[in-house]
This record gives C-alpha cells, sequence and structure tokens, in this order.
C-alpha cells in the first residue's frame, strides 16, 4: 500500500477566503503551525493581512479550517464509498505535507487528525483481511498505526528525500515508490529474525 500520489490541492473556489486556507495549508506545511505567520500566509495568498483576520480572526481559527479541510476530504471519499485504502492514499496524496507537519506539532488537534486517520486505517485493514489482500497481523490495531506512520514519513522527510534525488520532488517519490510497494508486497527479509527481535523489544517494554 503506497501513499506516494502528489497532488495540489485544488479548490474551484477562487474566493479570497479559498486562497487564504490554500495558502495556509501550504505555508503550515512548510514552516509548522509557530513558525507560519499570518502575514506570510496573507503575502502567499496575494492578500493582506487584515483580510486573513477578518475572515478567521486567529491563527488557530486559520488552522482548525485546514484541519477541518483534511477531515471533509476524508468525509467525501468515504461518502462516495472509495475504499478505505485509497481513502487513506488520497488524503496523505493530497494534503501529504501539511498531515506530516501538523501531526509532529502535538497538541489537541494533532491528536485529532491523527485519530481520524487511525480509524481509515483501521477500516482498511478489516477490509483487506476480510477479503484476503492484506495479511492478518498479530496486532491489528498497531499495523493501523503503522500504516499510517509508513505513509506520513516520506512527507516528514520530504527536504532530504528532495535533494538526493536532484532537487525534485515529485521525482523523489517515485523513486522510492517500487522499493516501498516491494516492502510491501514481497516482505524484506528471508527469514524471521526481524520478527523475533521485535517481539523480545514489545515484551522488554511491557
Amino acid at each position: 500500500m503506497l501513499y506516494m500520489r502528489t497532488a495540489p490541492v485544488v479548490d474551484g473556489d477562487l474566493t479570497a477566503r479559498a486562497r487564504i486556507v490554500a495558502s495556509a495549508l501550504d505555508r503550515f506545511a512548510a514552516h509548522g503551525y509557530d513558525g507560519a505567520t499570518m502575514r506570510d500566509i496573507a503575502a502567499h495568498a496575494g492578500v493582506s493581512t487584515a483580510l486573513v483576520t477578518h475572515h478567521f480572526g486567529t491563527k488557530q481559527a486559520l488552522r482548525e479550517e485546514c484541519d477541518a479541510r483534511v477531515v471533509g476530504f476524508i468525509a467525501e471519499k468515504q461518502d462516495a464509498a472509495a475504499s478505505p485504502s485509497d481513502v487513506l492514499g488520497e488524503v496523505l496524496g493530497t494534503f501529504g505535507p501539511y498531515v506530516a507537519r501538523m501531526l509532529g506539532d502535538g497538541g489537541a488537534a494533532s491528536e485529532a487528525l491523527f485519530d481520524r486517520l487511525l480509524e481509515v486505517a483501521r477500516a482498511m485493514i478489516a477490509e483487506g483481511s476480510a477479503s484476503g489482500w492484506l495479511r492478518a497481523s498479530r496486532d491489528p490495531d498497531a499495523q493501523a498505526a503503522a500504516l499510517v506512520l509508513l505513509g506520513v514519513a516520506p512527507f516528514l522527510l520530504l527536504d532530504r528525500l528532495t535533494a538526493w534525488a536532484g532537487g525534485d520532488a515529485g521525482a523523489a517519490l517515485g523513486r522510492i515508490a517500487v522499493p516501498l510497494a516491494e516492502l510491501y508486497t514481497d516482505g524484506l527479509t528471508t527469514d524471521e529474525r526481524l520478527l523475533a527481535a521485535a517481539g523480545l523489544a514489545a515484551e522488554e517494554a511491557s
């Protein structure tokens, strides 16, 4: 299962409010909540800081609107009866950099966003296990968390991966798509030494 499709945030609404939200998604993804400023968000949207304040009041309210866009995107896909694997792939493909940065920032909003992604991953595992597409895990809930982790991880390292691929983010994600697909499909090792080591570590941690 790959979540490597990159896609811009497409919004048919070209109003100033929509441009501000799109700008906030971009600036929060690039600089984090604390690093992004209302002035920077406004400049990136091509509007005044006063207009941003008029529409949203505070940076926190703007962050909440961005999170609502992500959650609304998930709900829209679920309402359209998309498979959970497609939902998880599309939300990370569309909002991956923002989601990665916001999950790393911590706080109640990050927890709520993570819980929503876990919900989709759990549904994906239930569907995949029932159909025989996914192998059952010894710990399905941890498997759901691992799927979210692996989906978000490339975006956490996107700057490093982009530099590694010669400055092209799309090429970077494209290059790692095949080995990640191999990892999901075929596994990585030819024996159970890593599984045994993971089991031992889990026992020691409990």
